[in-house]
């Protein structure tokens, strides 16, 4: 494009002539911020002509025969202009790249609609509708904030609310569980944070086939562990499955106890875990297992062989309670029981009818714990070995 048949150029060209010419202004004098101020064309558009369309505009604006100084003063602009337009877009750049960084970083929470970075300050801009992200995730945040939180278990799971208590110490819940109609029929269970699901753990690793995998599982876990455990080969397939379900092995059972202290040490244990509260699930075993396999028992004996047989054929549909006697220290020591549960099982009789909750404010963890530990409930009662012996006197020497 030649500027002398550019209208736009040939104006901002004349206009800076008339400029230099009325000012006087030589080389060193030029001020770059008052020319932009002083002509209403675009200096930038400079830019983008070479040096000759230039010198031949400046000839088509004056007839001096004399215009070497006006020219020089021009390029020089021109030059200028090249140089902020690369720090320009230089800072742009860098500006883009900041931006990118701060999305990454707050859509943790939720994306921002426009990112805005201006003189040292971050501006963030949501829209705030009750279908926007960040709306979304402030109603979550309030739903389980403690004075919400019952409403919330109840909605989720299908248990009344009035089956819904909220502790924050241990002597509320020491009045809890003086207040169950027959506390001897229940057993409980404590998590650490209330929104995880009740649900086994080969249930959340398959989806079906649950039998099969559990088979190949406990099969290569009594093959590699009875070379270090030679008591194994005298236990039963129960108790082999609860046995392996204590280190770590996916099974079909959920860990329930007869002491419901214990259950609360369990949900507390981690008193650092602060993301949610923690919860302890009561439930009514005997009435459960009345209802579900019309025997009136709080838990099924299974450490009989042949009654065992028998009855997992009888009840192989149905999720009931079990026990399987001591197969290990740890479930003698935790007094440990089991759900165990079906195939497809469904959990929502079981929750909507035989179970109350208790919802422990994770604000009161620690102290909780502090309290357990003054009543001689430790680690190292319901973990016997020596790491939970070093990590009970580790959080007496720290916290209490």
């Amino acid at each position: 494009m030649k500027i002398q048949g550019d209208i736009k150029m040939i104006k901002i060209v004349r206009e800076l002539v008339e400029y230099l010419e009325s000012n006087d202004i030589s080389d060193e004098d030029v001020s770059l911020n008052k020319i932009e101020n002083a002509i209403t064309g675009d200096l930038s558009e400079l830019i983008q002509y070479s040096d000759n369309d230039i010198s031949d505009s400046i000839k088509g604006a004056i007839k001096n025969t004399n215009n070497t100084q006006i020219e020089k003063i021009i390029n020089r602009i021109k030059m200028e202009q090249s140089i902020k337009k690369y720090a320009d877009e230089n800072e742009t750049e860098k500006r883009d790249e900041e931006k990118s960084y701060l999305l990454e970083l707050f859509s943790e929470v939720a994306a921002p609609d426009e990112i805005i970075i201006d003189n040292g300050k971050v501006k963030l801009e949501y829209s705030y509708c009750d279908s926007d992200e960040l709306r979304k995730k402030v109603n979550g945040i309030r739903k389980w904030k403690i004075d919400n939180a019952r409403e919330t278990i109840s909605k989720e799971l299908g248990i009344p609310i009035e089956n819904i208590t909220v502790i924050k110490s241990v002597s509320e819940y020491v009045e809890f569980i003086a207040s169950l109609d027959c506390e001897y029929n229940y057993v409980s269970r404590g998590q650490k944070d209330c929104t995880f699901e009740l649900k086994p753990s080969l249930h959340r690793i398959y989806s079906g086939e649950y039998a099969s995998h559990s088979a190949i599982l406990e099969t290569e876990f009594k093959q590699k562990v009875s070379f270090y455990d030679e008591s194994l080969n005298r236990k039963s397939v129960e108790e082999i499955r609860a046995y392996a379900q204590h280190f770590g092995l996916p099974t079909n059972y959920l860990d329930f106890t007869e002491a419901h202290l214990i259950s609360l040490l369990f949900a507390v244990e981690e008193y650092e875990y602060n993301i949610q509260h923690s919860i302890v699930y009561f439930v009514d075993a005997m009435s459960y297992n009345m209802d579900v396999i019309k025997e009136e028992v709080k838990l099924v004996d299974f450490s009989n062989e042949n009654d065992r047989e028998g009855k997992e054929k009888k009840y192989s549909d149905k999720s009931y309670f079990i026990k399987v006697g001591n197969s290990n220290e740890r479930i003698h020591f935790q007094k440990g029981c089991f759900l165990k549960v079906a195939s497809g099982g469904d959990l929502k009789l079981l929750l909507s009818r035989y179970t109350k909750i208790v919802l422990i404010d994770k604000e009161c963890k620690e102290r909780i714990l502090k309290d357990l530990f003054s009543l001689g409930i430790t680690f190292e009662n319901i973990y016997p070995d020596k790491d939970n012996v070093v990590k009970t006197i580790k959080f007496m020497k720290n916290n209490m």
